[in-house]
């Protein structure tokens, strides 16, 4: 593939990323801003009685205070998954998988979709965090928009981690109902989409796969398994300085 032509998939592979960031804010923010307007109802009913105290006055600061807080760390949190860092670091793999279960909690509440995380021991590795909360976050949402679109019944998606010698290796389970055989094989090129194109642009996957595989000595693999879609992640524990070329 021409140089040019990566660099256009790789930027819409950001625009992509950051249209389903906007999407998980208002996700995050939606819940504490009704909190918020409820609080703001209340207290203005029990001015109109009388029944403001000082006490209630320092109930409802406390507990405004504490949802703008709230508010605040979810833009921090999507501020620093943005940062334009390119180097490697010395991270939990655990806390990046919990970072990224974060950003789409919301979205699966708000779809009852369970989602469980089989969390092993403490893995540290020595590579890009932020790039691969935006591998687990394209494969999350893919199984929300699989489990959404064919309404299925308890839907839920279970990832688990295991430690190997010199990698770890990441799986996410879905019970979605998995992919037609006749293109499975397909759906990590690019520009390849099962979503209507007003809701896809068939690069989250293909970037997916060339961030895990060119830049974190690993492997990005998926079948189907049981009654719905199977994620591999292979990554390994250290990466080199120059391995960084997406």
């Amino acid at each position: 593939m021409y140089k040019d032509e990566q660099e256009v998939l790789q930027q819409q592979a950001k625009m992509a990323a950051m249209g389903e960031m906007i999407g998980n804010i208002a996700h995050q923010w939606r819940q504490p801003l009704n909190s918020l307007s409820a609080l703001n109802v209340l207290l203005g009913i029990k001015y109109k009685r009388g029944e403001l105290s000082e006490e209630e006055m320092e109930k409802f600061q406390k507990k405004s205070n504490e949802l703008i807080q709230s508010m605040s760390d979810t833009i921090d949190d999507f501020k620093n998954f943005f940062r334009p860092d390119k180097t490697k670091d010395r991270f939990s793999v655990n806390e990046a998988i919990h970072n990224a279960i974060r950003f789409v909690s919301n979205s699966y509440l708000e779809h009852k979709i369970e989602i469980i995380f089989k969390e092993q021991s403490s893995v540290e590795i020595n590579s890009y965090k932020n790039e691969l909360i935006q591998v687990l976050l394209n494969i999350l949402n893919n199984s929300k928009d699989a489990l959404v679109e064919r309404s299925i019944v308890n839907p839920k998606v279970v990832i688990s981690m295991l430690e190997l010698e010199n990698e770890v290796i990441i799986e996410i389970q879905d019970n979605g109902g998995g992919v037609d055989e006749i293109i499975s094989d397909r759906i990590y090129e690019p520009y390849f989409t099962t979503k209507f194109k007003s809701e896809g642009t068939g690069v989250g996957l293909y970037m997916s796969k060339m961030i895990i595989e060119r830049s974190m000595n690993g492997l990005l693999m998926s079948k189907n398994r049981g009654d719905g879609f199977l994620t591999i992640i292979r990554i390994g524990k250290e990466v080199d300085d120059w391995s960084y070329s997406i």
